[in-house]
Parts: C-alpha cells; structure tokens; sequence
C-alpha cells in the first residue's frame, strides 16, 4: 500500500481522529479532501474548512454529506458554482430559510430542485410560480 492509498483510507474510516482530519484537509489530492467531505463522521470544524475548499468538487461533496449542518450549508448555497447549490437543494438538512433563498435563484436548475426538495414549503412554490408567471 503507498501513501495516497493509506491517506484515502484515513479520509474514508470512521474511526479517525479529529487531529488527522487537520492534516489530510490540507493534502494537495483533492480527492482525498473530497472523500473527507463525504464522510459522516468529519467533526463539523473540518467541514467547515472544506466548505471554503477551491475544488468545487469538494464542496459538493459536503453539500451533498447528509451530516452537513445547516450553517455549512448556509454558506454553500452561495456557492459560485452552480452544481454545489444544486446539492444544497438535495440536502435534507437543508432549511426551509436557504431553500427560499434558493428558489429565487437565477440557475433555473436550482429552482426545479428546490421544488423537488420534500422539505419546500407551499410557500415558496407559491413564489416560484409567481417569478414564473412574470
């Protein structure tokens, strides 16, 4: 086994240490940060370091981890990429607050996946078909 291999398996286990999520948020692979952003076991500090991460696809994978708090997911759904706020809408976590924020969005993609999303209120699929009727 070499040291990417040892380093993924780290990321991936449930049993690491906060102390070693520390040091393999900051690995140069991306995907080793990315498979720490899937894992619903990272203490939420980590997430929160990753959440800001360049590599989008990091960020979509906390956006998508269903351990991810509601104020990470706050700061994702500002996210400049558009996939990253599509898997906010995705999130159970997400609440009702950011999916309102979302619906409004000007990514038309992002708007039908709020209104896929279970925890939608009524009233914002009322404002959506509003902006849809305008």
């Amino acid at each position: 086994m070499n040291i990417t291999e040892y380093k993924s398996l780290l990321a991936e286990s449930e049993f690491t240490p906060k102390e070693i999520f520390e040091v393999l948020a900051k690995d140069e692979d991306y995907w080793i940060r990315e498979s720490i952003a899937r894992n619903l076991n990272t203490p939420n500090e980590i997430l929160e370091i990753l959440a800001k991460d360049e590599c989008s696809c990091v960020r979509y994978s906390i956006a998508q981890n269903p351990k991810t708090p509601k104020e990470i997911l706050e700061i994702l759904a500002k996210d400049e990429n558009s996939v990253v706020r599509v898997a906010v809408t995705q999130n159970s976590n997400t609440s009702k607050e950011i999916l309102e924020i979302l619906a409004k969005d000007e990514n038309s993609v992002i708007r039908v996946a709020v209104a896929q999303n279970s925890n939608t209120s009524k009233e914002i699929l009322e404002v959506q078909m509003n902006l849809l009727r305008k």
